[in-house]
């Protein structure tokens, strides 16, 4: 999992409508009932997890491998960075997996 700080840094400087899985009480939850909330709320989810979100239909899934972050603290403003150039490039994401690069 992500640190919930990279959801804050997004929010913050970047003005994106960010959510960690943390905030809304889904921290442990099945990646069904991740999928379902991501679902409706319109949200893509963001994982290094591609083998269990791969096979649930009707989602935008932004796939990151945390060993392409640098380590430590670094790594949340490295995942927001990475992220908002995605989302700005991708207003309207199709529905399936997006590598950001």
């Amino acid at each position: 999992m992500f640190a919930r700080a990279a959801a804050a840094v997004l929010r913050e400087e970047f003005d994106q409508d960010a959510l960690h899985v943390g905030e809304v009480g889904l921290s442990g939850a099945d990646d069904a009932v991740v999928a379902t909330f991501a679902r409706s709320e319109h949200r893509a989810v963001v994982t290094e997890n591609i083998t269990d979100f791969a096979p649930e239909p009707d989602l935008v899934l932004v796939c990151v491998l945390q060993r392409k972050l640098p380590p430590g603290g670094a790594q949340a403003r490295a995942l927001a960075e990475l992220l908002d150039r995605w989302a700005t490039e991708n207003p309207d994401a199709y529905l399936g997996q997006h590598w950001p690069t």
